[in-house]
């Protein structure tokens, strides 16, 4: 719902706004993690050597995070990134970690009994070259990695998991009733539903439409952001989509090739949220020409809650790709690559470094991040 900065249009009322421009150039970065410098973030990718060095074993961590044993040819990613792990907070289980493999196989791991989902999800994760893929999770457990346009090269290379995560069951979730045709996407998949916990609005399930009206639902008063949120979301193919919820209620879907896509398969809201309010939230002090986005979205903030934090806010213009450093206490103790959602619903991510310096990287064109990035339904776990 953005027309870009240089159209002079910050939105300004003009709801439904896109652009349908097909397929984006996928740009892959290729350099040491370490080399971090102003002007952009170079993506690390795993060498053969590397890939056959690293281990699948379950490395041994703390604060009962769960290590994911690696299969099918899967390894960790390395270079500084934490090894494959899941939590269960208050029944939303949180990932954590990267992954690689040189071969074919979609399926790296499978969940540990206790994590597993109810029902099918499908979740958005950050791949290669600032791409979105999709976790397919089964209620048995077994997890597919899916690539966006079917370029599987991406998912090879970079399979994040930091700041995915999901509700393992529909306990103390609202059910959302939909309108303008939408529909239920259940089964396989739950019926759309939101929860709040410690402040953060959580959503489950899919919804579709044969119509073409772009909101499907509003939320309930209990469960409305104080200010404007962009979220992403996963549409089908993996392919890149966005809520924009306003303080109203009111929830429109957006995806990255227009309006009409949206018809054409289900939106899965499995992994989104957003923060109600501002309310324990540190404020981010940003640079490098980065400034807070405005036009009802707030400025960029974080806050950490047992042990994962959670960003919210929007910025652009930037001068390059470092946009702020994160206070000490919110720092992470591995490299973290994160999907966030930039310019008229296209995908980036952002880079996070041990010393808290957080570099954004647009996917197809570093101008989509510029011209908006919303950390809205961002997280990592430290």
């Amino acid at each position: 719902m953005f027309a870009t900065q240089d159209q002079g249009n910050r939105r300004a009322g003009a709801r439904g706004l896109t652009r349908n421009h097909g397929s984006l150039a996928r740009g892959l970065h290729q350099a040491a993690v370490g080399a971090v410098c102003a002007a952009a973030v170079a993506l690390p990718l795993i060498s053969a050597a590397g890939a056959e060095a690293a281990t699948s074993a379950p490395h041994a961590l703390t604060s009962s995070w769960t290590s994911l044993a690696l299969h099918n040819g899967w390894s960790d990613y390395g270079f500084g990134t934490a090894g494959p792990a899941v939590k269960n907070i208050s029944g939303i289980v949180h990932f954590k970690g990267a992954i690689a493999t040189q071969g074919t196989n979609q399926v790296p791991f499978t969940l540990p009994v206790g994590d597993r989902p109810g029902t099918e999800v499908a979740v958005p994760v950050d791949q290669s070259g600032a791409t979105v893929g999709t976790l397919d999770l089964q209620p048995s457990g077994v997890v597919t990695v899916e690539a966006e346009d079917s370029n599987w090269s991406n998912a090879q290379l970079l399979t994040s998991l930091d700041g995915a995560s999901f509700a393992t069951s529909g306990n103390s979730f609202t059910k959302l009733t939909l309108t303008n045709g939408w529909i239920n996407y259940a089964p396989p998949m739950a019926s759309a539903a939101v929860r709040s916990i410690s402040g953060i609005v959580h959503f489950r399930g899919a919804v579709m439409t044969e119509g073409s009206g772009v909101m499907p639902f509003i939320l309930p008063t209990a469960f409305r952001p104080a200010h404007t949120v962009y979220v992403p979301v996963d549409l089908c193919g993996s392919s890149n989509g966005r809520l924009d919820i306003s303080p109203s209620g009111e929830v429109d879907v957006e995806a990255e090739n227009g309006p009409q896509w949206i018809p054409q398969c289900p939106v899965s809201l499995d992994g989104a949220w957003f923060a109600k309010s501002a309310s324990l939230y540190t404020p981010l002090t940003l640079q490098n020409g980065w400034i807070s986005y405005g036009s009802g979205t707030i400025s960029p903030a974080v806050r950490k809650i047992n042990g994962i934090v959670h960003f919210e806010g929007a910025m652009y213009n930037g001068a390059n790709s470092q946009a702020f450093t994160l206070p000490v206490g919110f720092r992470p103790s591995h490299y973290v690559y994160v999907s966030v959602d930039t310019n008229v619903a296209t995908r980036g991510h952002i880079v996070i470094a041990p010393d808290g310096q957080v570099n954004v990287i647009g996917e197809g064109t570093q101008s989509d991040a510029t011209l908006f990035t919303s950390l809205d339904g961002v997280s990592f776990a430290t």
